[in-house]
């Protein structure tokens, strides 16, 4: 690497796009800076309280605010909060998380399947002020999230 954008390192990020399944631009802009760099989630560290460098442990508590549980009935588990961050970063702006873990009671309100994601940790409700849901899924998606679009109330479910 020489830090040259010359006609060869156009033609090996447009290889890399192609076989990324990205628009092939030959532009390193934030979706191919981020499946460039996905290899390197693990070195995203977790603060004091658990949480990366743009979500604190809070935002995924569990919101039946001490009604059922401690807030707490499972820990976020740590690959979708590093893909969270990852996700983040790509999207280079705040995202909003609207569900994290739930208790079973909170879950049944909720209206949430009987084997949530939720319960377990493995999933988290969001979205990116400004930026469609279904643009926030796709980048979710080429980070290896699983998805599902709430376009009518306006957040995406993501999993690991």
């Amino acid at each position: 690497m020489d830090g040259v954008d010359g006609p060869r390192t156009r033609k090996a990020v447009q290889a890399f796009q192609a076989a990324s399944g990205l628009e092939t631009d030959g532009i390193v802009g934030n979706l191919t800076e981020t499946r460039l760099f996905t290899g390197q989630l693990g070195v995203i560290a977790f603060d004091g309280d658990s949480a990366t460098a743009h979500f604190a442990r809070a935002e995924f508590a569990c919101d039946c605010n001490g009604a059922y549980c401690d807030g707490f009935p499972a820990e976020m588990n740590r690959e979708l909060l590093l893909k969270l961050e990852a996700l983040r970063n790509a999207l280079d702006t705040p995202v909003i998380i609207t569900s994290g873990v739930r208790c079973p009671t909170r879950n049944a309100e909720v209206g949430g399947v009987e084997k949530s994601q939720h319960l377990f940790g493995q999933a988290a409700d969001l979205y990116a002020p400004g930026i469609p849901i279904a643009t926030v899924a796709a980048v979710a998606e080429s980070l290896g999230l699983y998805t599902i679009l709430y376009e009518d109330r306006g957040f995406v479910h993501l999993a690991v």
